[in-house]
């Protein structure tokens, strides 16, 4: 005899396994209709589910992300917490499910996956294993990455502008050679920075110099202090990627003898404790980690409840924030 699967019950209506899930838990992601018909075909069919009369319970998300991912906490720590804050404020569960490298090379996808009635993808990993979670047909938002082959909602940073804006900002201090470091090869995020760096040189009519252009590199001391040795002349001031290695750069400019900001102005993306607790506190321009979090959570929500709205992605614009590493012609 047959065992009455949900997989059963979805062959035989022509739909997902996890609309059947959502209809027989009496979640908010499917119509009444489809609610009526598989709970109707689970009679029929004989299989045993613990029935509910309320009329929407609440839902419950899986927030994946990389190892690494997660154990950047002063980043996207903050993003995490406020998920959590988000969706427990409406009593909506959040689990967490680490994505290994072992899951990448099998396209193995986290078990029960059916149980679940969203998931957060947090940061970038593989895209086809993230394509592979999405076309489980489970509503899926991403925040901090996307990509052209990625169908689905994503909440961003407008990182073009703001790295725009953030270099603008050394061009009106009469700063001409700006140099800029950052692995544009690890992250989408990275890459977009970079062309932002060089759209607001290109505006102001400054030429690149790629002898000032660190576009390849292992985020590690040894790595970094490596690199700036190399570099013939030091530029007016350094444009880093994220806070990591701005805090890096002003370690190696202060031990090679520069002053910030009077010899260099340093300015980061993003706003950490190297930020704040740097010598001098280093100028940056980064995007409300918080709110972040929260949009991401409302953004799957509405998902649900509005399955087949078209894709959108979310653009958070960056804002700046002045300290005592640029020096500044008003000061």
């Amino acid at each position: 005899m047959t065992k009455v699967t949900m997989q059963l019950i979805a062959d035989s209506l022509g739909i997902s396994k996890n609309s059947v899930s959502q209809a027989l838990r009496n979640k908010s992601g499917v119509s009444q209709k489809t609610k009526d018909l598989v709970c109707k075909k689970a009679e029929e069919l004989g299989y045993k589910y613990k029935k509910s009369n309320a009329k929407v319970m609440h839902h419950s998300f899986l927030l994946i992300a990389t190892e690494f991912a997660f154990s950047q906490t002063s980043f996207f720590g903050e993003i995490v917490k406020s998920i959590f804050i988000e969706a427990q404020s409406s009593n909506h569960q959040v689990s967490t499910y680490t994505i290994t490298d072992r899951d990448i090379r099998l396209f193995s996808l986290p078990k029960n996956l059916e149980n679940y009635d969203g998931i957060i993808v947090l940061s970038h990993s593989d895209d086809c294993y993230l394509e592979k979670l999405i076309h489980s047909g489970i509503p899926t938002i991403l925040v901090d990455h996307h990509g052209p082959t990625l169908m689905t909602d994503s909440v961003l940073t407008n990182n073009r502008d703001g790295a725009y804006d953030a270099v603008s900002l050394l061009l009106e201090n009469h700063h001409e050679q700006i140099g800029f470091i950052g692995d544009i090869r690890f992250s989408p995020s990275y890459y977009e920075r970079f062309i932002g760096y060089q759209r607001a040189l290109s505006d102001h009519g400054i030429p690149f110099d790629s002898l000032i252009e660190i576009t390849e590199i292992e985020e590690s001391q040894g790595a970094l202090f490596n690199k700036l040795k190399q570099i013939p002349e030091m530029p007016e001031a350094w444009f880093c990627v994220n806070s990591g290695l701005a805090f890096m750069v002003n370690s190696f400019l202060q031990s090679a003898g520069y002053t910030i900001p009077e010899d260099i102005s340093l300015l980061c993306f993003d706003d950490t404790e190297f930020t704040r607790t740097a010598i001098s506190p280093i100028t940056n321009v980064a995007t409300d980690l918080h709110y972040m979090g929260s949009l991401a959570v409302r953004t799957l929500i509405k998902r649900i409840e509005e399955s087949h709205s078209p894709f959108i992605q979310q653009k958070i614009l960056p804002q700046l924030t002045i300290r005592g590493s640029v020096l500044r012609i008003d000061a």
